[in-house]
């Protein structure tokens, strides 16, 4: 009997990263703290937190399917998954199912009823997909067409992607895949060819003015933080006041000037890094940066744990997805990096990208519980 019980709980021991679930429980409840404190004097305010605790509740669901699904399913589905991550992508643009924010058709909805952001679960299936094509190299990817193979791929979900247009989301795909790529054992002067046609792609995308006007003025402002103050540096110039605001040990939860006196604009969203640093300073920041820290080290180790190449990318992949969101958004509110739509993994408002994360950290957990074959 007691074999029986040892032997029970060293399966549930090895399906079970204990680390990851701490460091995702960490944010989950860091996030929820915050945006309790965002959206307090905010009308609805009570209203937007109590949906927020239902995104994460919802985000449980695919975080657990994820997880005792095997991953390996995955890959013999990859057909089935890149017809329907090209159906999420267009289906904003879909005449009765698009609904408009910021300039952009972001949201799946029926009627005036809005459902969710499909760009935030294509991720995942972009991450899925992507694994499946670089896993077929067996990590030799060393000729020219191996690498114009993926690219076309992630050329076809770019269009689709900019169609709404959500260039935020376009930035995403591309770090996602690079990570990828990185792991699927991409030769190193594919990358340095890769960045001279980006920088060029950047380069003729200005030239032609090719981006919306809202985001060419956000580009201007990154590159010049004093131009329009008042208008396109607005929101820049708010939330590096917050976070300057802040000092070392922050203002107190709720106690924040720029978010209650409404100076700082979508602060429980995009900014929400500029309400954690105005209200809990530096140290709050440093104890966000170091769960983040935790969390992409553990998985990291799980990668290099995987016993497949499929599943060393699909960790990879999430890594690359919440790696390149973290530096972007915290970035923006800082001046570093230009202002987009990302969202900040786990704290943003927002159920669309909780239940993705959520969802990444179950086909993490996915790959962790299945490193000895079971």
């Amino acid at each position: 009997m007691r074999k029986v019980e040892k032997t029970r709980w060293k399966s549930v021991r090895d399906a079970v990263n204990v680390p990851l679930l701490l460091w995702t429980i960490g944010l989950v409840i860091y996030g929820s703290v915050v945006v309790a404190s965002a959206t307090s004097g905010m009308t609805g305010g009570p209203g937007m937190f109590r949906r927020h605790l239902l995104g994460v509740a919802i985000g449980l669901v695919p975080m657990i399917v994820a997880w005792v699904v095997d991953y390996k399913v995955l890959k013999h589905w990859s057909g089935p998954l890149m017809v329907a991550l090209s159906f999420l992508l267009i289906s904003p643009r879909i005449p009765g199912l698009g609904g408009a924010a910021k300039g952009a058709t972001l949201w799946l909805q029926i009627g005036d009823v809005r459902l969710f952001q499909p760009s935030e679960p294509a991720k995942l299936l972009l991450i899925v997909v992507m694994a499946a094509l670089i896993a077929d190299f067996e990590g030799k990817m060393d000729r020219p067409k191996d690498v114009a193979r993926i690219m076309g791929y992630l050329a076809m979900a770019m269009v689709l992607i900019l169609l709404q247009p959500d260039l935020g989301t376009g930035l995403v795909f591309i770090a996602i895949t690079m990570t990828m790529l990185l792991v699927g054992g991409m030769k190193g002067r594919y990358f340095a060819v890769l960045a001279l046609v980006g920088a060029l792609g950047i380069g003729v995308v200005l030239g032609f003015h090719l981006l919306q006007q809202y985001q060419e003025d956000r580009l201007l402002v990154f590159v010049d933080p004093t131009r329009d103050p008042q208008g396109a540096g607005y929101n820049l110039a708010q939330a590096k006041i917050a976070i300057g605001s802040g000092g070392v040990s922050g203002q107190g939860l709720g106690s924040g000037t720029q978010g209650n006196l409404h100076f700082l604009p979508e602060r429980h969203t995009d900014f929400i890094f500029a309400v954690l640093g105005e209200e809990l300073g530096f140290v709050g920041a440093l104890l966000l940066l170091g769960l983040y820290l935790a969390l992409l080290v553990t998985a990291l180790a799980i990668a290099a744990s995987s016993r497949d190449l499929y599943g060393a990318l699909i960790v990879a992949g999430v890594i690359g997805m919440w790696t390149f969101q973290i530096l972007e958004n915290i970035g923006m509110s800082l001046g570093m990096m230009p202002i987009t739509g990302i969202p900040l993994p786990f704290l943003s408002f927002g159920s669309s990208a909780m239940v993705t994360n959520l969802g990444g950290v179950g086909l993490i957990l996915s790959v962790w519980s299945r490193r000895y074959g079971t």
